[in-house]
């Protein structure tokens, strides 16, 4: 399946990217971060908190072929 990844703050510096599409033979949000964190070993811990949103809705689950995946990572505020 392809999806398209929008990446945020952190990850996007670690992506060196702001977005990509990513094929892959999982099926759920859980398994596109696993594929990420070894993709960008460097930034595993940040995949691992980071939140999911899917086609504009924060989610976590079953992905279908096309959908947008932005990866939310924690934040500070000041």
């Amino acid at each position: 399946m392809e999806v398209r990844v929008l990446y945020f703050a952190i990850l996007k510096d670690i992506a060196g990217k702001s977005e990509e599409v990513v094929r892959f033979t999982g099926k759920t949000t859980g398994e596109l971060k696993e594929l990420l964190k070894n993709k960008y070993p460097e930034g595993a811990k940040y995949f691992e908190i980071s939140k999911t949103a899917v086609n504009g809705e924060y989610y976590e689950g079953e992905l279908k072929e096309g959908d947008v995946v932005a990866l939310i990572p924690p934040v500070s505020g000041g």
